[in-house]
């Protein structure tokens, strides 16, 4: 068990790709503790939802490993800090966090091809849950870690991050979103360089194409295309795992500051 005695948060963790990073640590041997919005309970006698806290847990003890739920909106800090005392006083200890959750145009009520159609209220939200959550992730697990001596934060970016051209699908309507994680990705270089010397690793990765519940506006006979042409990945542990699990391995001493893309594991990179 490559993960055996580590403690991991995983955010966003109800659904998609961050599920598949909470069950991919569990399974590699770590006490996972899985977050969302909120937990998803299913009412007595009924199965949990397919999108729910709930579901992660249950899929965990179907694959013989346990992942702890706690309800956490990053885009409160008073939540946050709540859910890493929870974490320290279950398990006395966190190694690895992965900051997963954000938020998504398709999450939003209107999506802006317009760029100037971005409220001042959907700007704050994008910030609040993008950049300020797993900035003040860091902020609270840090001091555990720098006790400790070791270490990996893994902040899941996009490619949105990247340069676009007009017309490109990364491009439309991904303004506030693809800013996001620009930022996300420079808060992860600089706190490479800033906790690099107490044993902590910090890096970016880009999931890559994953058909996910936020690909909403694709049919999905279109998203079944995409997948069996290779040209997105399902959000599964095998296709997500090794790549998070790789990373939840690293310290400050070994392979950190770096901006990942998923589909370049075992190639470029692991």
């Amino acid at each position: 068990m490559e993960l055996a005695g580590k403690v991991a948060i995983v955010t966003g963790a109800s659904q998609g790709t961050g599920r598949a990073y909470a069950l991919a640590l569990a399974q590699a041997g770590a006490s996972v503790v899985a977050t969302s919005r909120s937990m998803g309970a299913p009412a007595a006698g009924e199965a949990p939802g397919p999108s729910s806290l709930a579901e992660t847990v249950r899929l965990s003890e179907e694959m013989g490993c346990k992942v702890m739920a706690i309800a956490c909106d990053v885009g409160d800090p008073d939540q946050i800090i709540r859910t890493v005392k929870e974490t320290v006083g279950n398990f006395g200890r966190i190694d690895i966090v992965v900051n997963n959750a954000a938020t998504y145009p398709a999450d939003q009520p209107t999506v802006h091809n317009d760029p100037f159609g971005f409220s001042p209220a959907e700007w704050d939200r994008y910030m609040r849950v993008n950049v300020i959550g797993p900035y003040q992730m860091i902020r609270e697990v840090a001091p555990y870690m720098i006790k400790q001596g070791s270490g990996s934060i893994i902040n899941i970016s996009s490619g949105a991050a990247k340069p676009t051209t007009y017309g490109e699908v990364a491009h439309q309507g991904m303004l506030a979103y693809g800013t996001t994680k620009a930022a996300l990705d420079k808060l992860s270089l600089w706190f490479a360089a800033e906790l690099g010397r107490h044993g902590i690793a910090v890096n970016s990765l880009y999931p890559g194409a994953v058909v996910t519940n936020s690909w909403r506006a694709l049919t999905q006979e279109l998203k079944n295309q995409m997948l069996d042409t290779g040209m997105a990945k399902p959000p599964t542990v095998e296709a997500m795992g090794p790549s998070i699990v790789y990373l939840a391995k690293q310290t400050g001493a070994g392979f950190t500051g770096q901006v990942l893309e998923t589909d370049d594991f075992g190639k470029t990179w692991g």
